[in-house]
């Protein structure tokens, strides 16, 4: 099976997993205590618990005997923010789940029922009460010395207090429908305004500036389809099949980010119409890493957080990430480096100055982007109250926004003192250009026809 279609239909198993309705099978687990999940209810919000085949021991295991009925279980804590999910995630020591005291008022535990019965069903079920709003967190806690195997089904969601509709969708959660679709058609505009651009100067439009709609066309599909997901979600419960669509361009919207943000830090088709061996080496790495972090996130995302070993890989996969973000701005170092030089060697400075003054605010503005969207929103997310996490997205769009935009003014095909001092380089024969052989002046025009 070729790996393009591998890749889809691991995507189209996961669907079935993306909703708001959970479902996780753990198979002889030794974790004395770890996180499941949470959600922010309002209230009159419901919770809904069904374990299954509760078993203790490897292999097939036995039913919980009646003593140790007290020493395993699920407990509940309360909490008004998203920080408080991963804090107490079984890194301090385990106390046994009758044993472990009540934070808040809303903290409850739930325990097997008939735990000398095979094959036994467990269920339990909550209204969210006036005063107990807030995030739920599920934790599950053993002080068994066996591992232990169960299937546990959870339903999380909120009630209109008018129509009566249930939101599968936690509370912060709520209005990302909505905001996802005026996203879409922010970026539906905004290709409109850059293709009018490509048409109008057709003689200064180059490659980087079509790769520029491409990306502009995946990110207005990415957040249309996220907006169709989410209004699914909050509807049914599940995705519905769009997350596969979904995912697939969020996929190729992220790679080709990276690419474009690359390719445009190489100076190609801008200073040179060629990359150099060391920029080919860095697409060599930044690809595929970006590639396998995509793809791994996308598994990450669509696994409970309950599963063993969730917490670490997106940890190393979020590293990978920020990797691949300082990888990208090598290339940029490079033709700061080399426009430095050029200005200080040849007689052409004030041109290569301007250049320089580009590269070097495009750089700023590419750090401005990783460190905003990958440290100060995931910061931002962690402390946000639970009927505000929809903020930590709307912040998120809107530096993505703004650097679009920043990055399509300075780059844009018209009337622009870069393009137009690389125009006069041209017409000198370009011997001021960075790093260019002989003949490549022909090379650059047939590129830009």
């Amino acid at each position: 099976m070729k790996p393009a279609v591998q890749c889809v239909f691991y995507l189209s198993i996961l669907t079935c997993c993306t909703a708001l309705i959970h479902d996780l099978k753990i198979r002889h687990d030794n974790r004395k205590k770890f996180f499941i999940e949470n959600f922010g209810f309002e209230s009159g919000g419901e919770l809904h618990v069904t374990i299954k085949n509760f078993r203790v021991g490897p292999g097939a295991g036995t039913v919980l005997s009646d003593k140790d009925k007290d020493k395993v279980g699920f407990v509940v804590k309360r909490s008004k923010t998203d920080s408080a999910a991963l804090v107490d995630d079984g890194s301090e020591p385990v106390t046994c789940p009758t044993d472990e005291p009540p934070v808040t008022e809303g903290d409850f535990v739930v325990q097997i029922d008939k735990p000398d019965a095979a094959g036994s069903v467990t269920e339990y079920g909550k209204v969210i009460k006036p005063g107990d709003e807030g995030f739920y967190n599920i934790y599950f806690v053993s002080c068994l010395s066996s591992p232990v195997s169960f299937e546990l089904r959870l339903e999380q969601f909120n009630v209109d207090a008018i129509s009566g509709q249930r939101s599968y969708l936690s509370a912060g959660e709520a209005p990302l429908p909505t905001l996802y679709g005026v996203c879409a058609v922010v970026y539906l505009a905004l290709l409109a305004v850059w293709a009018a651009q490509l048409v109008s100067h057709r003689a200064t439009a180059n490659r980087v500036h079509l790769l520029m709609a491409v990306l502009l066309a995946l990110k207005l599909g990415t957040v249309m389809f996220e907006a169709i997901q989410y209004h699914f979600i909050k509807t049914t419960g599940s995705g519905r099949g769009w997350s596969i669509v979904y995912y697939i361009f969020a996929g190729l919207k992220g790679t080709m980010l990276f690419v474009l943000i690359a390719l445009i830090g190489s100076g190609w088709t801008f200073i040179k119409p060629f990359l150099s061996d060391k920029d080919k080496k860095i697409f060599a790495v930044v690809i595929p890493l970006q590639l396998l972090d995509n793809i791994a996130m996308i598994v990450l995302e669509e696994t409970a957080p309950g599963s063993q070993g969730w917490i670490t890989w997106k940890d190393i996969f979020r590293l990978v990430d920020i990797i691949c973000c300082g990888a990208i701005l090598i290339p940029i170092i490079w033709s700061i480096k080399h426009l430095r030089e050029a200005s200080n060697a040849d007689g052409k400075a004030a041109r290569n100055l301007a250049k320089l003054k580009l590269f070097r605010q495009f750089y700023l503005m590419v750090v401005t982007y990783i460190y905003f969207t990958r440290i100060i929103v995931y910061l931002v997310d962690a402390t946000l109250p639970f009927r505000f996490v929809w903020l930590g997205v709307l912040f998120s769009e809107l530096a993505a926004l703004a650097f679009y935009v920043m990055c399509g003014y300075k780059f844009r095909p018209a009337d622009s003192d870069f393009f137009r001092l690389a125009d006069d380089d041209d017409d000198d024969g370009g011997s001021d250009r960075i790093e260019l052989e002989a003949g490549a002046k022909p090379q650059l025009e047939h590129e830009r026809q």
